[in-house]
């Protein structure tokens, strides 16, 4: 299960702007004011070798639609093979394009793959954040967990940075991004189902789909915090 991991840092994450921004504002009620929402990852919300229209940021977009909230934006920014340091090479230049109200931070995994400390994943990650909220951009802050052969100490500092940062600037955290699709048995990373493709790495579009699932209630959350209220969840 090591080499399943390491061979992550070859492929994970990428830039797919699901649903065009058009196409998708055209959906928005007349006279409603938009909340946008910009996903900004690595390959796992990326939608890797899925159809564009079904990446986690597409798939995402349409739940919210389902639920009445026609008003809600997602655009996807994440990108193949990016680190906490090269996302925070792009930030500004995203944010000044999209001017978003919100975004999912999701990005560590390949730092840890690339053999980063955790002090230089925390110390990206809070720079974005800190970016973030100087432009009064809600973040969503989605966690990863360490491969065992990061080793032990590593594993719980990397683990823990995520809870660390959500306290310190108060944000709200989903913990594990791969929730259901990658489990963690005995300090090990089992896959779950047949949610991953065939490099056994990446999310299919049902393990997309179950993600999606299982975050909602963290949207949902992040969207209420931010005073959005569906008129009903499903």
């Amino acid at each position: 299960m090591n080499s399943l991991f390491k061979k992550v840092g070859i492929l994970l994450l990428g830039l797919v702007l699901t649903c065009g921004a058009g196409s998708v504002q055209a959906q928005v009620k007349k006279g409603s004011q938009m909340f946008k929402i910009v996903v900004f990852g690595d390959s796992l919300s990326a939608g890797y070798q899925v159809p564009k229209n079904q990446s986690f940021a597409a798939q995402l977009q349409g739940r919210l639609f389902k639920t009445g909230l026609n008003n809600v934006i997602v655009i996807n920014h994440s990108r193949s093979g990016e680190t906490t340091a090269g996302g925070l090479r792009r930030l500004p230049a995203v944010l000044e394009k999209e001017n978003p109200n919100g975004l999912i931070l999701e990005l560590g995994i390949n730092d840890v793959l690339r053999g980063l400390s955790v002090t230089e994943v925390q110390n990206n990650l809070s720079k974005m954040i800190e970016l973030c909220q100087k432009k009064g951009v809600s973040v969503l802050l989605v966690g990863m967990k360490a491969p065992p052969y990061a080793g032990i100490m590593y594993q719980q500092r990397f683990d823990k940075m995520y809870s660390n940062l959500a306290k310190k600037y108060k944000l709200l955290l989903y913990p594990f991004f791969m929730k259901g699709l990658i489990e963690m048995e005995n300090g090990a990373p089992q896959t779950k189902g047949n949610y991953m493709l065939g490099d056994n790495l990446h999310p299919n579009v049902q393990g997309i789909s179950l993600m999606v699932q299982n975050i909602m209630p963290y949207i949902s959350e992040f969207l209420k915090k931010n005073k959005i209220n569906p008129p009903r969840w499903r």
